[in-house]
């Protein structure tokens, strides 16, 4: 567990034993960027320049990393939300020691009980949140309370209180974004980022009607391969990828993954699998058709490094 996640920072050596990355060899942090301040308006303008964080994604900025929120599902119960959250690095330190400069964290949040519980953290040596992943910790299963001031207590507000202030709600001035002069390994393509996200609480979540005109057409090459692995799968092994207590929403969550991940999909079903939870009906968004657990945790895991948040059900 990341102490500087669930508490204000700690001085800088007590920071990098709590990383509890992987050992790494100490690599040079000149082909990486940072703000050229901590003032707020040249954190903006650094993140809309360098990094694939939009400003209303931001949650938290410390001394150390700025955290945001690039996805969100709410679970319907207990009330919360299947999250992905993202950080970058801002003490140069982190990445002379640990060869890290951003990374990503799949996330299970508890409203009701202000808990979250994180998968595995993927960390990046750019800035781009996607070239180049490795996992730097495992995921740990156990439910965690983070004090309210912490990186991942700003998560939970976030998530589940209508009334918390991001950093960039208000009027900032943000810097100019100004190209600075670097080295070619950090002017490399970088991944679209993700929409930004809304911060309703999961008691109250947008009517998304299903995107069935989105999706296309299955082809008979396709529909075979999936017709194979049905006949392989192994039940009751699934990646749930959303949960909400709307059937339309959790339609409309799968076929907008099915737009965006089309290429990862060959060979599998997705389907909507309604449970009761609680005494409360939830409607689970599936991939299924996995030949084995394995096999469904290396798809969780590439679609986490893509910065859609899963797990594997089983």
């Amino acid at each position: 567990m990341e102490a500087w996640m669930l508490n204000r920072p700690l001085a800088m050596p007590a920071l990098l034993v709590a990383f509890a990355f992987a050992a790494a060899t100490p690599a040079s942090a000149q082909d990486v960027s940072y703000p050229p301040s901590r003032a707020l308006g040249d954190v903006g303008g650094w993140l809309q320049r360098d990094t694939p964080i939009t400003l209303p994604q931001v949650v938290d900025i410390s001394p150390s990393a700025v955290t945001a929120i690039t996805s969100a599902t709410p679970t319907g119960a207990p009330r919360g939300f299947l999250a992905n959250i993202v950080s970058e690095a801002l003490d140069p330190q982190i990445l002379a020691h640990e060869d890290v400069a951003s990374w990503s964290i799949p996330v299970d949040i508890d409203c009701d009980r202000r808990l979250v519980r994180l998968g595995v953290m993927t960390g990046f040596h750019g800035r781009d949140l996607h070239s180049d992943p490795r996992t730097v910790r495992d995921a740990d299963a156990s439910w965690v309370n983070p004090i309210v001031g912490a990186p991942l207590g700003a998560v939970i507000r976030a998530l589940c209180d209508r009334d918390y202030r991001r950093p960039f709600n208000g009027k900032v001035k943000i810097a100019a974004a100004k190209p600075a002069p670097m080295p070619k390994a950090a002017t490399a393509p970088k991944a679209a980022p993700p929409a930004p996200l809304t911060s309703a609480p999961a008691a109250d979540p947008p009517k998304t009607p299903a995107l069935r005109s989105s999706v296309a057409p299955t082809s008979p090459a396709r529909a075979n391969s999936k017709a194979a692995a049905a006949t392989s799968a192994v039940p009751g092994v699934a990646v749930q990828i959303g949960a909400s207590p709307d059937l339309a929403d959790a339609q409309g969550l799968i076929a907008r993954f099915k737009k965006k991940f089309a290429d990862d999909l060959s060979g599998h079903a997705t389907d909507v699998v309604t449970a009761e939870v609680g005494g409360k009906t939830v409607h689970r968004a599936l991939i299924t058709g996995f030949s084995s657990a394995s096999e469904a945790a290396s798809l969780c895991k590439k679609l986490t490094a893509a910065g859609q948040a899963c797990f594997v059900r089983r």
